[in-house]
């Protein structure tokens, strides 16, 4: 337990995800009296989910893990479920969702800072992406986006050179500017095309 602790508190998600990979054979044929299975197979999930760049559909160790579990732990576990139901939101990207599941329980001490940092590192893609894809959008459609409150919205936008106009309620977003020329990934060009479907549907 005190070895998951530590990558989680140093943000060493690959290392988290490497130790769960070998322990989870161990756990399969000894008890271990250190980590509930709850515990373990959450933050095993969480460390796929954050060390693989949010990639829910295109990396999908994920759902192999929750398709390997035994009925008995899923059944067994609200937070294991709801940990799983956020995966699924971040697959089908359904973010104002992932946002209200996270937010609709307490987490376990050793799931909380997991959930957070999932929280901030999704928060960082969208202002990237809605950067790069808008030159204008709607105060309300970067609150469900970022799963903010109007205020802080504002105020995260605005201590990233956003301008906003109050009188339409709109924003408009501050180009990154990158150093060198680089080719975005398919990959990339997949979540940006989704994006403005979505907000274009909504």
């Amino acid at each position: 337990m005190e070895t998951i602790k530590g990558h989680i508190a140093n943000r060493d998600y690959a290392g988290l995800v490497n130790f769960c990979e070998e322990l989870e054979p161990q756990l399969a044929l000894t008890q271990n009296n250190t980590i509930s299975l709850e515990d373990f197979y959450g933050t095993f999930m969480l460390g796929y989910l954050l060390e693989q760049d949010l990639s829910f559909y295109n990396r999908p160790s994920a759902r192999f893990l929750w398709k390997r579990l035994g009925d008995n732990i899923k059944g067994s576990s609200k937070e294991l479920r709801l940990i799983w139901d956020v995966g699924i939101a971040l697959w089908q990207r359904d973010y104002d969702n992932m946002y209200k599941l996270i937010d609709s329980k307490t987490w376990s001490p050793v799931i909380a800072p997991l959930m957070e940092q999932l929280c901030e590192n999704l928060r960082e893609r969208m202002l990237i992406l809605l950067s790069e894809s808008y030159s204008s959008i709607t105060i309300d459609d970067v609150s469900k986006y970022l799963g903010l409150p109007r205020e802080k919205v504002l105020s995260v936008t605005n201590e990233r050179g956003w301008t906003v106009d109050l009188s339409t309620d709109m924003l408009q977003p501050k180009k990154i500017v990158q150093e060198a020329p680089q080719s975005i990934s398919l990959a990339n060009f997949s979540q940006l095309t989704d994006l403005v479907i979505h907000l274009e549907k909504s």
